[in-house]
């Protein structure tokens, strides 16, 4: 007998916005760091929007059903500021942005609701509202770190350009698109500067807090990056993703309290 499809909520942690209208492609295509055309009824992608300096002021996973009908999918507490900054580039266009009923759900079998995004053994899915179960906060950071995907929250927010997270090895970033709010930063990045922090995983003793500065004694404890995000495992240990200077890696810490760090990309090593 086939196995029921197990679907769990994920609105308590994501908001949805929504921006349609007839400009809707064209308006995205200027202000996302990912391109906007390539998206269809079956499929997702990761995108963010920047400030003028390239940093990531929220990033996102988009869904389309249909032409000029746009989902983005971001951690609470950055909507209402999201929605705000975008409608600042709407100008004489046709678009309208606003806070969507949409609901996110964590599927086992995404085969049978359309379109998903790939999260570990689980897929995240746009689909009307129901009544599921959720999951504990705990339970979803621990998703998200183990399948390597950076949001971005409040307290990280326009600290990062988007190489920093290693946001565009996973797709998050278009180099062919065109011109975007932030582009010049981010390709000038790309074709002519090695990125000195990347992403990592980490493990530490301590709580810490998304955002909390990290340090290495190595340079006199000044700071060498940011916890980006975090869970508590089995173990009573925390294992999280933070955003580093690669040089540094062997030795750093959190308010004193020493971390390990170990590099997520394969064959990239420190200046």
């Amino acid at each position: 007998m086939e196995q029921p499809i197990m679907i769990r909520t994920i609105n308590d942690y994501l908001a949805v916005i929504e921006v349609t209208g007839d400009d809707a492609s064209k308006f995205l295509q200027g202000q996302l760091t990912n391109d906007v055309n390539l998206l269809n009824e079956t499929n997702s992608q990761l995108s963010a929007h920047l400030n003028n300096k390239g940093r990531i002021i929220a990033n996102f996973i988009i869904f389309s059903n249909q032409a000029n009908q746009y989902y983005l999918a971001l951690p609470k507490g950055l909507e209402e500021a999201l929605i705000k900054r975008l409608k600042m580039f709407v100008l004489r266009s046709k678009v309208t942005i606003a806070l969507s009923n949409q609901t996110i759900t964590l599927c086992d079998k995404p085969e049978q609701i359309k379109p998903s995004y790939n999260l570990g053994d689980n897929y995240l899915v746009l689909t009307e509202a129901i009544d599921e179960s959720s999951i504990t906060e705990n339970d979803w950071h621990n998703l998200l770190v183990n399948a390597n995907l950076p949001f971005i929250y409040p307290n990280s927010s326009e600290k990062i350009i988007p190489q920093q997270i290693n946001f565009e090895l996973m797709g998050g970033v278009n180099f062919k698109k065109g011109c975007y709010t932030g582009q010049e930063i981010v390709a000038r990045t790309h074709y002519l500067g090695k990125v000195k922090r990347r992403l990592v995983k980490f493990t530490s003793k301590n709580k810490p807090e998304i955002g909390e500065i990290i340090t290495s004694p190595l340079i006199d404890n000044q700071e060498i990056g940011f916890v980006i995000d975090f869970y508590q495992n089995n173990d009573n240990l925390y294992t999280g993703l933070a955003s580093i200077q690669l040089t540094y890696i062997e030795e750093t810490q959190i308010n004193s309290q020493a971390i390990k760090c170990t590099n997520i990309i394969e064959n990239e090593q420190p200046n």
